[in-house]
């Protein structure tokens, strides 16, 4: 990027932030004349204070998020009871619910669900049938079989894959990622797709405005469809006070002709190529699906894009599916797979959930892999239960952090884990970014999804279990080199001082909103 491209962006960003900081001083100012001049707005804001605080803990939700209210509120009355009025209802916008309520039952049809599918995995994978019934019948995720499964321990072997893929698209390729970085990586990707695109291949790419706010040119979505590149901009950031920014685009998906398709943690930018340095070495990971599997990525990306694209009809969806009638009967890199997604608009937290059932079912190990651990009650339980019950659990978390007070909120778990007899690694070349579950070295999570509150309640997410088959070894080799390369944390190597101490206690109240 030039200079004055450069100096454009600064400026476009700078001017923004100064337009939301402008209308907090502003939103301040006339709160606290209000309050100064007034005894009505003094007894107002106290009784609504009051009626808010109730009201927090009345309403079902999360226990960490009410206490975190509930302390805002009663240590800034005005601020932090105007605050929840504005956010409280942000993971539930029902418009939005409303259109993908309507999107959820187009694409059931069209799923390729299959229950003697679902009845042959329960019966080799018992252990995991709740989970797969959980997922197919509840949430409308079917397992798959006929899917060759690739799986990929960092971003650089991710992106070469990707290329190969998108140079044999002949009917489309659908683009989603949080992040788009002006760079190698991105401009090596979209000229792959611009030339898939003037021989005729429908192009669709996504990303989340907010995520790709400061590293992509404010005339993008032009630029892309001077091209022949349909675009869409998920959640634009407008410089106005909403309810509705915290809701992001979290998904990372490539599908090519539905018939092969990528996910993980990488997002379209050098370090996650390791092409530039941030944070150390840039440690991720995805796998591609190839069979009827990426037919059910393929869906998930449709689902925000008919948000935003309602002219998608039954018998459209009909011409973008696949025929996997010439698939082979026999896949050895997986048995089964099953991709799914999670939505902050719904009330079914299906990443939390998905977590808790995979680490209950535990009878030997547990794995992950994790930017951030930020746990509420729930997780926190079942892995502590599990390393208490005999399971053997480790979680390798970064040793360079990206985020200074996200990293030592994560810290501030590890005294109560590693008591429970977790054992607690952090990948000391670097960052790890990586969103990985294996249990007991037969069943794996790979996906976008973090354990963290914004992960797991705010954002849209995605991941893709896999059950069995010959892909367990190839995760199972990365964690064992990755291992390695970890420090092993012990306790007496944590920070046990009063004021480190009283610190984290503060960040934990707060961990919610971070």
């Amino acid at each position: 990027m030039g200079k004055k491209a450069l100096m454009y962006l600064f400026k476009r960003r700078v001017l923004l932030a100064l337009f939301i900081i402008i209308q907090f001083v502003i939103f301040g100012f006339i709160i606290n004349q209000s309050l100064a001049y007034s005894i009505f707005w003094e007894a107002f804001f106290t009784l609504l204070s009051i009626g808010v605080a109730f009201h927090v803990v009345w309403k079902k939700g999360k226990e960490a998020y009410k206490i975190t209210w509930i302390l805002q509120v009663l240590i800034f009355p005005v601020y932090g009871t105007l605050f929840y009025l504005m956010f409280n209802r942000q993971t539930h916008t029902k418009k939005l619910q409303e259109k993908l309520e309507k999107i959820y039952k187009l694409h059931l049809s069209h799923s390729l669900h299959e229950d003697e599918t679902l009845v042959s995995a329960k019966e080799m994978y018992p252990a995991h049938g709740r989970l797969m019934h959980y997922l197919s019948q509840t949430g409308g995720f079917p397992i798959y079989n006929q899917t060759e499964t690739d799986y990929y321990p960092l971003g650089e072997d991710y992106f070469e894959a990707m290329i190969q893929a998108i140079d044999k698209a002949e009917k489309y390729i659908f683009f989603e990622f949080f992040i788009i970085a002006e760079g190698h990586m991105w401009q090596t990707l979209l000229d792959s797709m611009s030339k898939k695109a003037e021989q005729g291949v429908d192009v669709r790419i996504m990303y989340d405005d907010i995520g790709s706010f400061v590293t992509l040119p404010s005339d993008i979505k032009e630029t892309l469809e001077s091209k022949g590149i349909k675009c869409r901009i998920y959640n634009p950031f407008h410089p106005i006070l909403t309810s509705s920014q915290n809701n992001r685009d979290h998904r990372k998906i490539l599908s090519v002709d539905g018939h092969t398709a990528f996910t993980g943690g990488i997002n379209i930018a050098d370090e996650y190529i390791n092409r530039i340095e941030r944070f150390g070495h840039w440690k991720d990971n995805g796998v591609r699906l190839k069979g009827k599997g990426a037919w059910g990525l393929t869906l998930i990306f449709l689902q925000l894009w008919q948000t935003m694209d309602e002219s998608l009809t039954d018998e459209d969806i009909s011409s973008l599916k696949p025929d996997f009638s010439g698939v082979k009967e026999n896949v050895v890199q997986t048995s089964f797979v099953q991709p799914f997604s999670d939505s902050p608009t719904d009330k079914i937290n299906y990443g939390e959930h998905v977590f808790i059932k995979m680490i209950h079912s535990a009878k030997q190990s547990v794995v992950i892999y994790t930017p951030y651990l930020i746990l509420d009650d729930n997780l926190e339980t079942a892995l502590i239960l599990a390393a208490e019950s005999g399971v053997d659990v480790k979680i390798i978390t970064p040793k360079k952090w990206d985020k200074y007070l996200v990293h030592l909120t994560t810290r501030s778990y590890y005294a109560e884990l590693i008591e429970a007899g977790i054992k607690i690694y952090e990948y000391t070349p670097g960052f790890m970014h990586a969103k990985t579950v294996m249990i007991d070295d037969e069943v794996a999570l790979v996906g976008t999804i973090n354990f963290d509150y914004r992960s797991l309640y705010l954002h849209f997410e995605n991941a893709v279990i896999l059950y069995g088959g010959s892909v367990m070894q190839e995760i199972r080799n990365d964690i064992d080199e990755t291992l390695v390369r970890s420090e092993d944390i012990k306790k007496e190597s944590i920070s046990q001082s009063k004021g480190v101490r009283f610190l984290k206690s503060i960040l934990r109240l707060f961990a919610p909103l971070m």
